[in-house]
This record gives structure tokens, sequence and C-alpha cells, in this order.
């Protein structure tokens, strides 16, 4: 499979002006990214620009801290979707680490409210859940991963790309290892600091997707 095809082409601005939005959906359908990832202010934009073409929308809830209600969580997905959305990244309220109940209904409710609606190829919504792994030990990056696998979301994302520290292989690998235990068809997102090819490389055979700014794209063409 082509790199780009796996790619979340990325621009995360809140202040990115509906010039820039248009550019990168335009440069997204040449270089066949998977999707555009986007703030929900620009999913009608990007909808509307991308409508011809392969590539998906994909948009952002409760980033960059994951510290929004259920409730919040639950309208900000709603309205995504209703704008155009084709995949929804949402962080996961990762501070409630303790509270594996809460975070098993939040993940479960995303969840559904996500599969109960279409994408525009007329897959059910993907759901990809941001744990910022950075943040998080070995054994709790497993835990998450495995809150993951029991309310069958699509993808654990490692990172925002808003703290520190970003994709780390190690944390990747146990996602992956937790994920073949389980013999779950759960998929990986690696997200945050990747820059470089030879460090793109490493994540590849345990990743389905890759998040990665605009810029850092333009510059491997």
């Amino acid at each position: 499979m082509h790199l780009f095809n796996i790619i979340d082409y990325t621009l995360l601005d809140p202040v990115a002006s509906e010039q820039e939005i248009l550019d990168l959906c335009a440069k997204a359908i040449k270089l066949k990214v998977a999707s555009v990832c986007i703030t929900p202010d620009k999913v009608q934009i990007a909808k509307q620009a991308l409508e011809n073409s392969s590539v998906l929308v994909c948009t952002v809830i409760s980033f960059p801290t994951g510290d929004n209600s259920l409730l919040e969580k639950v309208n900000e997905t709603t309205q995504a979707i209703l704008h155009g959305a084709d995949e929804i990244d949402v962080v996961i309220h990762y501070k409630k680490i303790t509270d594996e109940s809460y975070l098993l209904e939040e993940l479960k409710t995303l969840c559904d409210l996500c599969h109960a609606h279409k994408n525009k190829v007329g897959n059910p919504i993907t759901l990809k859940v941001i744990v910022e792994s950075g943040l998080h030990t070995l054994a709790e990056t497993a835990f998450f991963t495995n809150l993951c696998i029991q309310t069958n979301v699509d993808f654990i994302k490692t990172s925002t790309g808003k703290v520190a520290i970003g994709a780390e292989l190690e944390k990747v690998k146990v996602m992956h290892h937790e994920i073949q235990n389980a013999s779950s068809t759960l998929k990986i997102k690696a997200s945050g600091g990747l820059r470089d090819m030879q460090q793109i490389e490493t994540f590849l055979p345990y990743v389905q997707r890759l998040g990665i700014g605009h810029q850092t794209v333009d510059s491997f063409v």
C-alpha cells in the first residue's frame, strides 16, 4: 500500500482560514491520502471540497484535553456527523484513568453513536480514540488499549500532538501486543511528532493509519 493512502493529512490550527482548508483538500485529493483531519468548525468546508473524491473528512472531538463531559462529547460528535464528518478522533477522558466504568461508558456511547451513522462511502462512521500514550506508562497504555478492544471502537490513536511526548514505538508495540493477544480487529493510528520517513517506517509494521501534519507530508513529495 502506498504510504499516503494511510495518512490523515492534518491541519488543526484553530485559526486556519477557509482558503487554507480548500488548499489542504485540493492537495489531499492529489496525494490520495486517507483523510483530511481538521477542526470541527471546518468540516462543512472540507465535506463540500472533497465530495467527489475518495478522501474522507476526519475531525477531532474534545481536543486536545479530553476533559469534556460525555454529554458534551456526544453533542460535539453528533454535530460533526451532521456536518459531514466521515471519521471522528475523540480524546478519551484519560485523567479519569482510575474510573474504568466511566471510561467504558464513554467509549461505548460514542462508538454506538458513530456506528449508527454512515460515512460518504456507505461504511459506519469510524471512531478513533486518542489516549495520549506519551503521558502514560506501558501498563496504562495496555489498560487503555483493552478499553478500546472491549468497546469495539475502530482505532486507538497515540496522541493529540499537543503534549511533549507524541507517538512512541515502545507504546505502539504494547498496543499491538494487546490487540494480538485478544485476537481483536482494533487498529492503531500513530500520531504526534512524526517528522521524517526513517522514523515513520519504524511504525509501519504495527499501524494502519498515520496522523501527520500537512507541512511534513508536503516535504515528502
